[in-house]
């Protein structure tokens, strides 16, 4: 049942990140909020859990953003890919990793969507105020990115909870 949470979780944060942060202006140039689950779900969940909900989040944003099919599914999955073999070599349940591995992550996702843009635009490529915006999406993931995945882990302990007692009321009676 981890599957109904994570999928609602990302129609959620697509709502939100389409919808609402786009209109703020103080969060113009604010990072995609699907790798903060790409990346909860490389630290803390299984591969089985994971795959298909990057693979839904990836289908999703690609099919709500105006850019090459695939490239955000390219990304999450080369995320996720890069976490569980960072997982490996590094203390994951420290938050100086937490700090940094999500503007990491915001980094990549920015590295793979510029070489894209640069192989499909043939011709000259002067990417002109992009350095500010990757800035400033760096910034706001090292603000929000570690508060956004200890919530991600808290309220995955509180559905599973509800669900193992929701569950077991049920075989009781």
């Amino acid at each position: 049942m981890n599957y109904l949470l994570y999928f609602f979780l990302c129609l959620v944060l697509i709502l939100i990140q389409t919808t609402v942060i786009h209109n703020l202006p103080l969060f113009k140039g604010f990072y995609d909020l699907l790798i903060v689950v790409v990346i909860f779900l490389g630290l803390y969940r299984n591969l089985r859990e994971s795959i298909s909900v990057i693979l839904f989040a990836g289908f999703m944003m690609d099919n709500l953003y105006n850019g090459p099919f695939g490239l955000y599914l390219t990304v999450y999955l080369w995320l996720y890919a890069c976490i569980r073999w960072s997982s490996v070599y590094f203390n994951v349940r420290s938050i100086l990793f937490l700090a940094f591995i999500v503007p990491a992550g915001v980094l990549f996702e920015n590295i793979i969507f510029l070489g894209s843009f640069a192989m499909f635009n043939s011709g000259s490529f002067h990417p002109s105020g992009i350095y500010g915006v990757v800035a400033k999406q760096i910034i706001w993931a090292m603000i929000t990115g570690p508060v956004l995945i200890m919530l991600l882990n808290f309220s995955h302990s509180i559905w599973s909870r509800w669900f193992n007692m929701h569950v077991a009321g049920q075989k009781e009676q």
